[in-house]
């Protein structure tokens, strides 16, 4: 489970690396990290980055029911799209 939940985290990275233009994303995300604060991702970016978690991650975002706290740290989302991936099986 650990090691599913690294590959996401590094795959996660690489999309904002790739598709947002982020000042000062670090090499390597930790779980804690804040999407807003630590990251410096805004509103409009994470709306971007839902649409590209999709094609990442082949996943369907919900347009409904996604709690904003899915978007407060790295884990949440990272657990956030583990979810998606099972519900997908």
């Amino acid at each position: 489970m650990e090691q599913q939940r690294l590959e996401i985290m590094n795959m996660l990275r690489t999309v904002m690396e790739e598709n947002l233009e982020l000042e000062g994303l670090p090499p390597q995300l930790q779980q804690s990290d804040r999407l807003y604060e630590d990251l410096c991702i805004d509103s409009i970016m994470v709306l971007q980055l839902v649409v590209y978690i999709e094609e990442a991650f082949d996943v369907v975002v919900p347009e409904v029911g996604v709690e904003p706290e899915t978007f407060l740290t790295v884990d949440s989302l990272v657990g956030f799209i583990m979810g998606l991936r099972q519900a997908a099986v």
